[in-house]
């Protein structure tokens, strides 16, 4: 067996940074020559993606860190956001807490600021409102490396303040064009199994097929499918809301109006919410590629992923009676408050049904073409058109028991802990035939993203073993046209009806972990649906049906047309980048406004231009020292549904209060200007060191206020709630990013160096944003960023001896605001800290097939959502349990 070797799979990395593909980093480093035919790779697992993220740090030209297939041509983790993770300064926001990881953060900025692309062409939305391509569509078998720029040049997308993630996808003249066959297949069990239905395996299956054919071997072909299916279950278990006692006269308090940080606090209510899914995800990708080895190469690409999320979500809740005696300034019904529980002499109870079934897909089809006319002067075009959908259909059903003595109970709190409840009665909150229904209906979202997107370059002596004076020119268009519609169907019971739970009720229950016994009542879809249809006279339809309708419908067109000019020097040891990007974009957004109590069609829009200019420096301090500086101007456009122009209208059935929701097709981009700089140090191909540090000024932020007037609505002067997008103040982030990796500990002895290990700590310093309070005027500092978190830390420990391989992976992200209250900062909700420990084992057959076992979220962690006066008010708690998988690699 000869010498430990990567270089195979380095020609990969010099083909994928093509000027082709993404001119901005085209200019690598030299990078080793391929390995000889016979020669066999004995570097595998996270040996062998620890050495490919170090030769790709060394090679990309801006500040970057990436992750890397290993050598089935996968990522090594259970998903592709899940291997993002494991990346320097980048974390990943789950879907619901309860997914996959579904939006990338980096550098502590939410998805909102950062740009998902495939091959250097930007796809459009699969979410609705946003601009976040969903990772969890993405299927992992796709990339064969992901890489990560946190800074930019100006041949780059001008729309990432945070950073871009690019994933490379394979090509057929990887390996100097050799056949490839590999995939992997693995099924495994969540303890956290589905309560109802058909339970089924989890598991995944991925096949990965590459060619090179034709005289001389001039074509190549790619072909993946991928199949991800996820059987399991989540709890919810929610303490909605506190209320806040005078620990000294138990009187009501109140926040803001109140300082409640010392007073005795009381559960508004408890509530379970317990999730059924299966979550599926499909994905076929084909290439087909020329490259006559001398002047010209090209690629087409087509491709669909899907995935799909059929869900069954049963809520169960008590709601207190938070009725108040206003001479005495007393909560009536509440009784011997104390830090550690009451009681409450009346309230009220709800089961309802939701399911949904929802399918998120993402179709395109994209040439590109590298023309080299010469070893100095390369040119490229592309262009892509995709397609991205997302519809849910949801169905509901809502059952109640109003306010009564009978559901009287007393709570007790315990600190970190959800808070138990005790029944007086506990067959009345328990039975069935104490719920009378009282909604039934359904509705939809349709959200559909066309995008045609093309790009050509050029780039004189601008490639990476080029010295002296090189310059590059390039153009780029994207025309973007977006349709979103919302339909309702719902019903409310008449005073008449007398229809109960108890004929809808489904056979199957389920006790919470933390729920002293209690069994939660279920709701049957299949016999909800029956009993409607056949009590249709029981129903009348929802007033608000009509306007709910129209009034979040909208149309929206973007088109971007940017150009850019670059120019470079280099030395043998100092290279320095500098050019200027042109962005201008032209928008218009189509939408219902209420006027004078009548939704009438409207159009508003708006054109905007941007100078972005950039620049970096890097120097070769000595062979293995590397230092790199960095600044750029970046934008980040705003999200679609701020951007519409549309007025969602809400009557609270209860108190009356109205409610309008609007967007904004005024708003700015954020504007953002970025200073990096980097120190690398490689030892050797087996360990780097790396100190980054980084600062953003952004301007322009965009956060959504409150405010109040009295306004004539509905004929009537009447107090209104409008809730608007607007630019607000500037925002700041300062932070370090520190890495290490080692591939392997050689300086130890004997068996021991079979170690590596793989670290990272990113440290944030931010100046949030302020936020306007209801009244319009008051402004308040919010407690971090958005979707963010100041901390993120992964450690990666693996041990490789002979066939085996067992790693073990630990990532912390500190507490991330989630949620913004601009009535009441006690409101506001943050995630807090999380400690999630993944691990795997490898035992290698022989040179084709290779044993996988893994485990995910081997601790129970269970998110925890928080509120309160700082943060300590525990306000729902979710449990997704373990994960097993085995399963096996395959190559040949």
């Amino acid at each position: 067996m000869k010498c430990c070797t990567i270089r195979r799979g380095l020609l990969l990395l010099s083909t994928a940074l093509s000027p082709a593909v993404l001119p901005s980093v085209a200019h690598a480093q030299d990078v080793p020559a391929a390995s000889s035919p016979d020669e066999e790779i004995v570097v595998t697992g996270a040996r062998l993606q620890a050495k490919r993220e170090i030769e790709a740090k060394r090679a990309i030209t801006v500040i970057s860190d990436s992750i890397s297939s290993d050598e089935i041509g996968t990522l090594p983790d259970f998903g592709l956001g899940e291997a993002l993770t494991r990346v320097p300064g980048v974390s990943t926001i789950q879907n619901n807490a309860r997914g996959e990881a579904q939006f990338l953060s980096i550098r502590g900025l939410n998805a909102d600021y950062n740009l998902v692309q495939i091959d250097g062409v930007t796809l459009p939305a699969n979410e609705v409102g946003r601009r976040n391509v969903s990772m969890d569509v993405i299927p992992s078998s796709l990339a064969s490396r992901v890489e990560v720029y946190k800074s930019t040049t100006a041949a780059m997308n001008g729309n990432a303040i945070g950073g871009t993630a690019n994933l490379r996808t394979r090509s057929a003249f990887d390996g100097q064009g050799r056949g490839f066959l590999g995939g992997r297949f693995d099924i495994g069990q969540w303890d956290f199994e589905r309560t109802r239905g058909n339970r089924g395996p989890s598991g995944q299956a991925e096949l990965i097929a590459s060619t090179t054919f034709g005289p001389d071997r001039k074509f190549g072909a790619v072909v993946s499918g991928s199949y991800f299916r996820r059987d399991s279950a989540s709890l919810n278990s929610a303490t909605d809301n506190y209320l806040y006692f005078d620990p000294t006269t138990g009187t009501r308090l109140t926040s803001p109006t109140n300082d409640v940080s010392s007073a005795f606090v009381a559960p508004d209510r408890r509530r379970w919410l317990h999730y059924d899914n299966v979550r599926e995800r499909y994905g076929m990708f084909g290439k087909l590629e020329f490259d006559d080895h001398k002047l010209f190469k090209a690629a087409l690409t087509l491709a669909d992923f899907r995935h799909t999320n059929d869900e069954e979500r049963q809520s169960n809740l008590v709601t207190a009676n938070a009725a108040v005696t206003s001479a005495a300034n007393r909560y009536t019904n509440f009784s011997g408050v104390t830090a550690t529980g009451g009681n409450v002499s009346n309230a009220a109870a709800q089961v309802d049904l939701a399911e949904y079934d929802q399918t998120r897909r993402m179709r395109y089809a994209d040439f590109h073409g590298q023309l080299a006319p010469s070893d100095r002067i390369r040119a490229d075009f592309g262009v892509n058109y995709a397609i991205a959908t997302y519809r849910q259909d949801a169905t509901f059903a809502t059952y109640r028991i109003a306010n009564t003595p009978s559901l009287a109970y007393r709570y007790t709190i315990t600190p970190g802990q959800f808070t138990a409840f005790e029944f007086a009665n506990p067959a009345v909150v328990g039975g069935a035939a104490n719920y009378r229904q009282f909604e039934y209906g359904t509705n939809s979202d349709d959200n559909r993203e066309n995008a045609l997107t093309a790009r050509a370059n050029i780039n004189v002596n601008m490639a990476g073993d080029d010295r002296g004076l090189g310059v590059a020119a390039g153009a780029y268009g994207r025309f973007l046209d977006r349709r979103y519609d919302f339909a309702v169907d719902n019903y409310r019971n008449t005073a008449a009806s007398t229809l109960l739970l108890t004929p809808t009720l489904a056979s199957e229950t389920y006790t919470p972990y933390n729920g002293s016994d209690y069994r939660m009542l279920f709701v049957d879809p299949a016999a909800a649906q029956q009993a409607f249809e056949a009590g249709r006279s029981n129903f009348s339809p929802n007033t608000a049906n009509a306007g709910g309708n129209v009034q979040s419908d909208y149309r929206l067109t973007e088109d971007i047309v940017a150009a850019y000019l670059m120019a470079r020097y280099a030395t043998d040891t100092v290279r320095l980048t500098a050019g200027f990007r042109y962005e201008g974009t032209w928008l218009t957004t189509a939408s219902n406004t209420l006027r004078g109590g009548v939704y009438t069609p409207a159009q508003q829009g708006q054109d905007y231009r941007d100078w972005l200019p950039s620049a970096q420096a890097d120097w070769d301090v000595t062979g293995g020292l590397r230092l790199r500086a960095a600044f750029s101007r970046t934008i980040g456009r705003p999200n679609y549904d701020d951007l519409a122009a549309r007025e969602a209208v809400n009557v609270n059935s209860s108190t009356g209060a109205i409610s309008i929701t609007s967007g904004n097709p005024t708003l700015k981009p954020r504007r953002s200007d970025n200073y990096d700089l980097s120190l690398e140090y490689y030892i050797n191909n087996d360990i780097l060191f790396s100190a980054a540090a980084f600062a953003k000024r952004i301007d322009d932020e965009i956060l959504t206020v409150r405010n109040q007037a009295s306004e004539l609505f509905d004929g009537q002067q009447q107090l209104v709630t409008r809730v608007r997008p607007v630019n607000a103040g500037r925002a700041t982030v300062k932070g370090v990013e520190l890495n290490a990796v080692i591939a392997r500990m050689r300086f130890l002895p004997g068996p021991l160096n079979g170690f590596g290990l793989s670290a990272n700590l990113t440290l944030l310093d931010p100046t949030p944003p302020e936020v306007a309070l209801a009244d319009g005027v008051t402004r308040r500092r919010l407690s971090g960023l958005f979707e963010s978190a100041n901390t993120v830390a992964n450690v990666k420990l693996f041990y490789n001896t002979g066939p085996l391989m067992v790693q073990g992976a630990w990532n912390r992200l500190s507490p991330i605001l989630y949620s913004v209250s601009t009535t009441d900062p006690l409101q506001d909700r943050r995630y807090a800290t999380s400690d999630l420990f993944d691990a795997q084992v490898r035992l290698k057959l022989d040179r084709h097939w290779t044993i996988v076992a893994q485990g995910r979220n081997l601790t129970n962690f269970r998110p925890q959502r928080m509120f309160g006066p700082g943060f300590g008010l525990l306000r729902e708690e979710l449990e997704n349990g373990r994960a097993l998988y085995v399963g096996a690699l395959v190559r040949y």
